[in-house]
């Protein structure tokens, strides 16, 4: 038998039978609803921590793979990043034994995928990583390998080519660390005497007289020339270095060397002054080649960065007077 419930009406003094109202209804409704809500996503719950399904394992057994291999991929990338390290430093030193002048500074390119990037991955993501980087280093091995095997092939450097490159003068002929001592360079500029512009078959460099002059390379000293005579080159010394080179140092003021003398690279031959045709102290510096007398600037490498080479060249491209 169903319980009736009953509420008393004040107006005509009795006990009535309570009505349902739509608010009762509703609240009834509602909390069925939830309750069946909670008990599914118990339900749910449950199902999910007691029993894997087959992609639920196989992620599983995945990622406990992955996990692994984190801890492999680490050594691997530090092993990376000390070869990287031991290259960077031998193709420093191999700059400076070739030039003799502290390497250039190159931009460092940031790498795509960062080692903490990998490492903390996630494992769904962990894979795309690996693949990235898989592909990164398959495409670096392809251009290491035929960058050596260009290199193996082709730049093979034979005993007389390597006496060919020791000969070539490759230092500046003064101490000139800032560079500026260069005031005039090859090719077309104002005559100091008549004003008008000729072919200056050299570079000046204007510095202090008794200021050392050292040869460019080693050679033989081929002419030695004392004069009185202000006119020409004044003092000056031809050292001949083979195979058509030959370096003249002009309007000098003392000579240390004599003809025939064999002389090494930077030894000093004398001394700046402003003998001959010269309207103040320098040096007058030519390289001949074949009997022609060349720009040397591109020849003074040693002992120069190229940022360093790129200023001296500027410098000597000037439109200037020169100092004889």
């Amino acid at each position: 038998m169903s319980k009736i419930k009953y509420h008393y009406n004040a107006k005509t003094f009795q006990y009535e039978p309570a009505r349902i109202s739509y608010k009762d209804i509703l609240w009834y409704v509602s909390g069925v609803l939830f309750l069946g809500l909670l008990l599914f996503g118990g339900m749910i719950t449950a199902h999910d921590a007691l029993f894997d399904s087959e992609n639920e394992k196989t992620l599983r057994h995945e990622n406990a793979v992955l996990a692994k291999h984190k801890d492999l991929l680490d050594v691997q990338l530090a092993s990376i990043e000390h070869s990287l390290s031991e290259l960077e430093n031998e193709d420093k030193n191999l700059y400076t034994r070739l030039f003799n002048a502290e390497p250039p500074e190159y931009q460092v390119q940031e790498p795509t995928l960062s080692k903490e990037e990998v490492l903390l991955a996630e494992a769904s993501d962990f894979r795309s990583l690996l693949q990235e980087l898989e592909s990164k280093s398959d495409q670096l091995k392809e251009k290491s390998i035929r960058s050596n095997a260009a290199f193996g092939n082709r730049i093979r450097i034979s005993k007389n080519e390597l006496e060919e490159i020791s000969t070539i003068p490759s230092v500046q002929p003064i101490v000139n660390n800032e560079l500026n001592l260069l005031v005039s360079g090859f090719g077309e500029r104002i005559n100091p005497f008549h004003k008008g512009m000729y072919n200056h078959p050299g570079i000046d460099y204007a510095a202090p007289r008794g200021t050392q002059v050292m040869a460019t390379a080693p050679g033989q000293v081929v002419a030695v020339n004392r004069t009185k005579l202000q006119a020409g080159y004044g003092n000056y010394v031809d050292i001949n270095h083979g195979r058509g080179v030959v370096t003249r140092y002009a309007h000098l003021d003392r000579i240390d060397v004599r003809q025939g003398q064999r002389i090494t690279k930077a030894k000093v031959i004398g001394t700046i002054g402003s003998s001959g045709g010269s309207i103040a102290p320098h040096l007058h510096y030519e390289v001949i080649l074949d009997g022609e007398q060349v720009n040397p600037i591109p020849y003074l490498i040693e002992g120069l960065s190229s940022k360093d080479h790129n200023k001296l060249l500027s410098l000597s491209r000037k439109q200037n007077q020169s100092l004889d």
